[in-house]
């Protein structure tokens, strides 16, 4: 019928409309996004893969701090080589065990599996190969020697000396990679034991203490020398440091609680969360508390004071926080165990003021609710909903709303203003640890601000290397090989199958009880399951355009759309500087000078993959009926070279 151009949009807008929602019933998730914008698309921007385009299919990998390539111990833990395993685990991490237990795991949120059904559980499986190899259970010195850093466990002396300030994971992973060099090194530590947070401020219901000064203790091992019980600025001044020390590094991480600048919220009988947790964790003091407790904070720290209160005595927690639930800074797991264990939380609401009674003792504290956050430039500018008030009743506060560095390390310093601080902490060159003065690194807390374990030893491996860098004018690089083997097409499809499970954990109700560890480790049957699910990023199909005949069958029996077959016309020949044009010319024995006149739609296709939505199946190549298509295993290494 004639209808108006406006109308038959409309006609069209709807019919399209009323095709994807039919599709949707069919095809869910990434490959019905996938299909229909392939319906509009013209040009396609795409890479020539080589051997690092196939590492970054790696994310767990990549997404790791140092490193870590999950993948393949997990593919050892299934293979029942939990040596293997292990070994693979503690290479580029000498704080492999503490990871296994809690570490944020990064790998986790970037990892494939997700885009299918459920992540991978990697950190569960990690702590599974380190309960058979970990440092608590093996001699020191044989996990060291498991180490992928440079350098050997029994180097030889290059007389240079460096100074470590702090024995947390920063520290202590940059004096690992330079004792292995054959440095000196001296480390600062004023707590009795080594650490830092791991120690004093994990509670043990995540983390046993005497595994993490099990793992300090083996890199100690190495030949540090740690100093305890010193607390720079008061025992020894930086300034002598420097007279002592070729270089010295700041992992000294951030001691002190965040302050409420609200009037009566700096009174001595208000609960600082750092200091907290260091007293009844770390150095194991009884800390009385009331029955009914507030916690001011929404992140880890506060889940850790509001949780180790509830062992600690109190009846009744209650935490608040400025943030939504889902704005939470906090890990969702610690949300939803504190929840199990009787703590209620209170969301997008902020403190007014402290009530006491005629006694000066707590009786609660006064809230109101949150209108918003953040102003329009996105600034933090809270503003609240006049008349929103409320009373939460207690007898205890606690305030957990973030962490500083304790300033009075630089007394005696007669040049600490020459070492500039950005927002409270040392101001520091990305990726190296170098600061505004000559000779003096950071890394970890004091450097970035509060962040996870394991970047923090990345931050320590940095500036490992650019000391050893400024001191002996190393270039080290690390240089990749790698190959690649074909492997049969008939992969055993129980991976897609095997339904995701997590640890199983204590009972609520016995663990408000204790300190134990509230997650237990897999079984060796639970963890062999688990590393089944593994979708092995580093195969990958490849093709052989001399083989193929174009029939689509690949396209065709493809699960979730990720390959398809396109004229040449339609590649984006300017992608990769050039090569891909590069490539073109030679596979088609095209010369440059002719390149322009040729109608390359006329001249063949090409196949192309969308690593986002590939499974790993292996499906392509059982269809295809001339073997264009394989699918090949990388394997790859590196080695330090300068």
């Amino acid at each position: 019928k004639n209808i108006s151009p406006t109308r038959r949009k409309e006609a069209q807008k709807n019919c399209f409309n009323r095709l994807q929602n039919l599709l949707d019933s069919f095809i869910r998730g990434p490959a019905l996004e996938h299909n229909l914008k392939e319906l509009y698309h013209d040009v396609y921007d795409v890479e020539i893969p080589d051997l690092f385009y196939y590492l970054r299919q790696i994310d767990c990998r990549n997404a790791c701090p140092v490193n870590t390539d999950p993948r393949a111990y997990m593919l050892a833990l299934h293979k029942g080589d939990l040596l293997e395993g292990y070994k693979i685990a503690r290479g580029p991490n000498p704080f492999a065990s503490i990871c296994g237990m809690i570490c944020g795991a990064p790998c986790e949120s970037a990892c494939r599996r997700d885009r299918v059904d459920k992540t991978l559980t990697i950190r569960a499986q990690k702590r599974f190969l380190d309960e058979w190899f970990g440092v608590d259970k093996e001699a020191h010195i044989k996990s060291l020697n498991y180490s992928y850093a440079r350098g050997s466990v029994n180097p030889k002396p290059n007389g240079l000396k460096v100074a470590c300030i702090g024995a947390g994971v920063a520290s202590l992973s940059c004096a690992h990679d330079l004792l292995r060099l054959g440095y000196s090194v001296e480390v600062y530590e004023q707590m009795a034991l080594p650490g830092g947070m791991l120690t004093y401020g994990v509670p043990n219901y995540r983390l046993k203490n005497a595994l993490a000064v099990a793992e300090c203790q083996a890199i100690e091992s190495l030949g540090a020398k740690i100093h305890y019980n010193t607390k720079i600025g008061k025992d020894i001044s930086i300034g002598e440091l420097q007279n002592k020390h070729d270089a010295i590094f700041f992992g000294n991480g951030l001691w002190k609680s965040r302050e409420l600048p609200l009037p009566g919220f700096d009174a001595s009988d208000i609960i600082r969360g750092v200091e907290y947790l260091k007293a009844i964790v770390g150095e194991k003091k009884e800390w009385k508390i009331g029955k009914s407790m507030v916690v001011i904070g929404g992140g880890n720290v506060a889940f850790d004071v509001a949780r180790s209160s509830v062992r600690n005595g109190a009846e009744k927690v209650v935490m608040v926080c400025l943030e939504a639930r889902d704005e939470q800074t906090a890990d969702e797991f610690e949300i939803e165990d504190g929840e199990e264990e009787g703590i209620k939380i209170i969301n997008r609401v902020g403190p007014k003021e402290i009530l006491r009674d005629d006694s000066g003792n707590i009786t609660g504290v006064r809230f109101q609710k949150i209108h918003r956050l953040f102003d329009h430039e996105g600034k933090f500018s809270p503003a609240f909903i006049p008349g929103s008030e409320f009373v939460v009743p207690c007898d205890t506060i606690a305030l957990a709303i973030g962490q500083a560095m304790e300033n009075d390390i630089f007394n005696n310093w007669d040049k600490k203003d020459s070492l500039e601080l950005d927002r409270g902490v040392i101001k520091t060159e990305a990726n190296t640890g170098r600061t505004s003065v000559k000779g003096i690194y950071a890394g970890g807390d004091a450097a970035y601000g509060p962040a996870l374990f394991i970047t923090a030893i990345r931050h320590g491996q940095n500036a490992a290397l650019t000391i050893d860098q400024d001191l002996r004018e190393t270039s080290p690089v690390k240089e990749f090989s790698g190959e690649f083997t074909k492997i049969s097409p008939g992969r055993d499809k129980t991976y897609l199958k095997t339904e995701w499970s997590l640890p199983s954990m204590q009972a609520p109700d016995s663990r408000r009880k204790n300190w134990d560890v509230v997650e237990n480790c897999y079984t060796y049957e639970e963890a062999h399951q688990q590393a089944n699910r593994c979708l092995q990023c580093h195969i990958s199909p490849s093709f052989d355009g001399d083989l193929c005949i174009k029939c689509n069958g690949c396209v065709d029996v493809c699960p979730t759309s990720c390959l398809k077959q396109i004229p040449l016309g339609k590649l984006n020949l300017e992608a990769q500087d050039g090569e891909v044009q590069k490539a073109v010319e030679n596979f088609y024995g095209i010369n440059t000078e002719d390149f322009q006149k040729t109608d390359l739609n006329s001249v063949g296709s090409v196949m192309l993959k969308d690593e986002d939505l590939c499974i790993r199946c292996g499906l392509c190549a059982e269809k295809c009926p001339t073997q264009a298509v394989t699918m090949d295993v990388m394997n790859y290494s590196f080695r330090w070279v300068g």
